[in-house]
């Protein structure tokens, strides 16, 4: 199990990594979004804004006044190897280690940052 600290540096990495890929995130995402990445085993959340193609820093709480559009649900391991590329968001999906609680046009649209 990775630790609060390391998962918050991966999270942060790959907010990062979304917030430098601006044409990708603006086509898949054209509005503002929120998205938040709970990890069970830490019974611990991360929230960023999206929006105009630029990803916010994460932070451990909801922004004040929104709502989360797309959550994510994974333990910390998993989200690991999510962030360092050993298995794909698809892979990882469709293989139950991730669950995501969005609208259907926001897991469509996400699906594509992944």
């Amino acid at each position: 199990m990775a630790t609060k600290d390391e998962v918050g540096k991966a999270i942060e990495r790959l907010m990062a990594r979304l917030d430098g890929n601006e044409s990708n995130v603006r086509t898949a995402i054209p509005g503002r979004k929120v998205m938040g990445c709970y990890v069970s085993d830490l019974d611990a959340s991360w929230f960023s804004v999206i929006e105009d193609g630029h990803v916010g820093p994460p932070g451990e709480t909801v922004p004040p006044g929104e709502r989360v559009d797309v959550l994510l649900k994974v333990s910390s391991d998993n989200l690991i190897d999510l962030v360092e590329e050993r298995v794909s968001f698809m892979s990882a999906f469709l293989s139950g280690k991730v669950r995501v609680e969005a609208s259907l046009m926001d897991l469509l649209r996400m699906r594509t940052l992944f």
